[in-house]
């Protein structure tokens, strides 16, 4: 009976979330319901807010007594590039959609869509407060930039990247990491570039100058804290394609038409010979005679 008397006594206060459209209280399964109110005059309860459209009011109740208090906004949103005056971005976030994953060196060009998500319908109003979005392209130690402005209703953008041909090749990789002559294949090898962004405000023009957002920290990786953290987006293929090889073509009459390769045969290799329909032919059969 003693031990009952000396234990703490915790109030039976209720706490309830209101204004926001997504969030939930937190509550450690491990833990007993005491364990994480302090004393019997202090608790603390942990609360995560996805989805509002204004600051959330956190509303406590212990029978007749009631109080309620707003969440400050920069509790609820930290400083950002996506904020906006006199609107609740903390819904909003910036998605990244990589349009070709393997790149061949005859098309050097890597392409990033960028679009801004979590908006309700009363944000689409909003087109000259959006930031830039700068792509940085990696490949070992080398780096190449480019910019370009999200906007227009939507909030998306597009940017692209023109690679070097030196990234197609081992000559980019440094020599203490380059295979073996005997086992380099050009055609088969694929070289990874991992793709990362950093959001900045636009220019005194309202432009994006990739030159006026110097990155700190290493050139190779992002692991240094910097002003604007670089986020990742994944990773491409670069690979050199097959040569092509050159191909004649026959016309068999106003119909049909064939092409072959170009060139002699060695002994042993198979002919292949491919037979075309043309565009403005008629015909819905056809005889082959070889």
């Amino acid at each position: 009976l003693q031990d009952s008397l000396t234990q703490p006594v915790y109030l039976p206060v209720n706490y309830r979330l209101s204004n926001a459209q997504l969030a939930f209280f937190l509550k450690e399964a491990s833990l007993s319901p005491q364990d994480n109110r302090g004393n019997a005059l202090q608790r603390s309860e942990h609360f995560v807010v996805f989805q509002t459209q204004q600051p959330p009011v956190v509303n406590s109740s212990f029978g007749l007594f009631n109080a309620e208090q707003t969440v400050p906004r920069e509790l609820l949103q930290p400083s950002s590039p996506l904020e906006v005056p006199d609107r609740l971005t903390v819904n909003w976030k910036v998605r990244a959609f990589i349009v070709q994953t393997r790149v061949p060196a005859n098309q050097p060009l890597v392409q990033v869509l960028f679009y801004v998500a979590g908006r309700d319908w009363d944000d689409f109003d909003i087109k000259d407060r959006l930031p830039c979005v700068l792509l940085h392209a990696f490949r070992d130690v080398r780096e190449i930039k480019s910019s370009c402005r999200l906007k227009e209703s939507l909030a998306m953008c597009l940017v692209q990247v023109e690679l070097p041909p030196t990234w197609f090749s081992s000559s980019a990789i440094p020599l203490g990491r380059r295979k073996t002559l005997d086992s380099y294949d050009p055609i088969s090898e694929s070289f990874q570039v991992e793709l990362y962004y950093t959001l900045h405000p636009p220019g005194e023009n309202e432009d994006c100058n990739n030159d006026a957002y110097p990155r700190r920290g290493s050139a190779a990786r992002p692991e240094a804290p910097t002003q604007h953290p670089l986020l990742r987006i994944g990773s491409i293929s670069l690979f050199q394609p097959p040569q092509t090889q050159l191909m004649q073509e026959h016309r068999l009459d106003n119909n049909m038409y064939i092409r072959l390769p170009d060139g002699p045969l060695k002994p042993g290799e198979v002919l292949s010979i491919f037979l075309y329909l043309a565009q403005n032919s008629t015909v819905d059969q056809f005889t082959l005679r070889y």
